[in-house]
């Protein structure tokens, strides 16, 4: 399935405020292939953790409004649930917090075994940065069709207990 920046902002549009409304923060939005067809994943994600009952509730919540919408054509599976350990990296303020981690960027038209996997610089004037060995690439972030941080189990324990996933050193 064929996903464009303009498909996935129309998505994030009617997904977002929704999910914000039900007391969540939207991580991330994939539009994919499914083994039965095209698969709608939504990512959320809360302070206080979420479980599958969390899922369900915006499951249910976003199912109508998506078919008010009718963003995708023809049909689709909705998946909702959390961001996990290969976390998706979409928003501006996510590519400047979570600077330091590595992650794996996948920019739009090309082939998926042209990821980039490296260590995330952060974000300044729309362009997301990673340093791949003794080299910096530059993506802007309009060009990405999917960046996922690369977490150690203690980095994402961090993030479940509320914590940056980096240690910040004392000053």
């Amino acid at each position: 399935m064929l996903t464009t920046p303009a498909i996935l902002r129309h998505l994030r549009d009617v997904v977002e405020p929704l999910v914000v409304r039900l007391g969540y923060d939207l991580v991330g939005i994939e539009l994919g292939g499914g083994p039965y067809g095209p698969v709608l994943r939504i990512s959320i994600d809360h302070t206080a953790g979420v479980g599958i009952t969390d899922c369900t509730k915006v499951s249910r919540q976003l199912s109508p409004a998506l078919d008010v919408a009718d963003p995708i054509i023809g049909g689709y599976d909705l998946e909702v649930s959390t961001p996990g350990i290969e976390r998706p990296v979409q928003k501006a303020e996510d590519f400047v917090r979570f600077a330091g981690c590595e992650i794996r960027v996948k920019p739009f038209g090309i082939d998926n075994k042209k990821r980039t996997r490296g260590i995330l610089l952060g974000l300044e004037a729309g362009v997301v940065s990673v340093k791949v060995a003794d080299t910096v690439k530059t993506f802007p972030i309009d060009a990405i069709e999917r960046a996922n941080l690369m977490l150690t189990a203690e980095q994402f324990k961090r993030l479940g207990e509320g914590l940056p996933p980096l240690q910040q050193a004392n000053p």
